[in-house]
């Protein structure tokens, strides 16, 4: 891949494609599951693989010279791409659905963030497309048991029959705001292990070279 912002976007254009048409077909037919939720999941799993599909390709050596250059080309880019295509996403809602909710454009845009954050790590460790996309779900998904766990804690056991286990994203609840929370603190923690494990594969991979000239 070539180390500028524009050959990157390039590369990127036909996951970002993939990643706004995927959910189209749940958007045209809402009525396929309750709340649109399938909607999101989709594009949330298609940011996911738009991510992983950024850092996969492999570092060649005119790159190593500068890896957090690099890195961050390939983060802006994936940025760039995730943000317009949730732009997309909410447009299509609205032209299609007619949802024009703020809230749920807002939801949409932050919601591209643990994809940008947390995959990129998971990405350069497995080196599967699938493995990234599954983890970064269950990871995600693993903050709000995580966050249920501390409701059940405040609230006893019967939380589920009071309503505090559900997620009401226009009046947030302490399930709503501890699942943002610990999303947050993990997408912070990959992203600075996402930063050096690309660091030290650039390094790695800069020795072997010297190496193998020797």
């Amino acid at each position: 891949m070539k180390n500028s912002l524009s050959n990157n976007l390039w590369h990127l254009f036909p996951a970002w494609i993939v990643c706004v048409l995927l959910p189209l077909p749940f958007i045209v037919f809402p009525n396929l599951v309750a709340d649109g939720l399938l909607q999101f999941l989709c594009f949330f799993l298609a940011c996911t693989g738009l991510v992983a599909y950024v850092f996969l390709p492999n570092l060649d050596f005119q790159s190593l010279e500068q890896p957090k250059r690099i890195w961050h080309l390939r983060t802006m880019a994936a940025g760039i791409a995730l943000l317009s295509a949730s732009i997309v996403f909410s447009l299509l809602r609205f032209l299609i659905s007619g949802e024009h909710s703020f809230l749920q454009v807002f939801l949409t845009v932050l919601g591209v963030i643990p994809p940008l954050c947390i995959t990129p790590y998971l990405a350069l460790v497995t080196r599967k497309l699938f493995a990234t996309t599954i983890f970064t779900l269950f990871l995600v998904f693993c903050m709000k048991l995580l966050g249920c766990i501390v409701v059940v804690l405040v609230y006893g056991w019967h939380a589920d029959q009071h309503g505090y286990t559900d997620m009401p994203w226009t009046q947030p609840n302490l399930l709503v705001w501890l699942f943002w929370f610990n999303t947050g603190v993990l997408a912070l923690v990959f992203y600075i292990l996402g930063k050096r494990k690309f660091t030290r594969n650039a390094t790695s991979l800069t020795l072997n070279f010297v190496a193998s000239k020797n």
